[in-house]
């Protein structure tokens, strides 16, 4: 008996690995059609106070990124964004973080200072998703040049290098 849950186990372990591959390379595609059209305007809530609107950002390279406290990916994702905010946020970056989460003003407070977020976090109100296109799984990040076109996006967990490659492109 445990050899066989042994075996059900890494064939499932095998069967999602396959799958988020085909995946990822159908969603890919995906950023490649979206590529250069112009991303949604929004005037969101700042966590902490103020408001943001995308148009605030115009001149800069934008990484918006949608996520959740429950989303472990994104947890993951959140000191890659610290990091290269740190490291292009004076050369024209911009990262901006979309929280769907239910209570933000109850959840993010202690979240923001253990990650030691250092960019603004906008809290959703129930229609920015819908403006760009809907959002079928968390993270998704939008990529978005000085202009304020889309130039890719991507859904699912991707590495520091991945955004950092697009970063040095659009800020050349």
């Amino acid at each position: 008996m445990k050899t066989f849950l042994k075996l059900t186990t890494a064939g499932v372990i095998i069967f999602i690995a396959i799958f988020s591959a085909a995946c990822d390379k159908k969603l890919a595609g995906e950023s490649q059609a979206m590529e250069l059209k112009t991303a949604p305007d929004f005037d969101l809530e700042k966590f902490g106070g103020g408001r943001a609107k995308l148009s605030d950002y115009r001149g800069k390279v934008v990484i918006l990124d949608f996520w959740a406290i429950r989303c472990p990916p994104c947890r993951m994702e959140i000191p890659n964004f610290v990091d290269l905010q740190q490291k292009y946020g004076d050369k024209r970056l911009a990262i901006l973080g979309i929280s769907l989460d239910q209570n933000p003003n109850r959840v993010l407070p202690s979240f923001v200072r253990q990650y030691q977020i250092n960019y603004p976090i906008l809290l959703f109100d129930g229609r920015v998703d819908k403006v760009y296109g809907g959002i079928i799984g968390i993270p998704t990040t939008f990529v978005i040049n000085r202009k304020g076109k889309i130039y890719k996006r991507y859904v699912g967990f991707r590495s520091k290098q991945v955004f950092e490659e697009d970063i040095k492109t659009l800020l050349n």
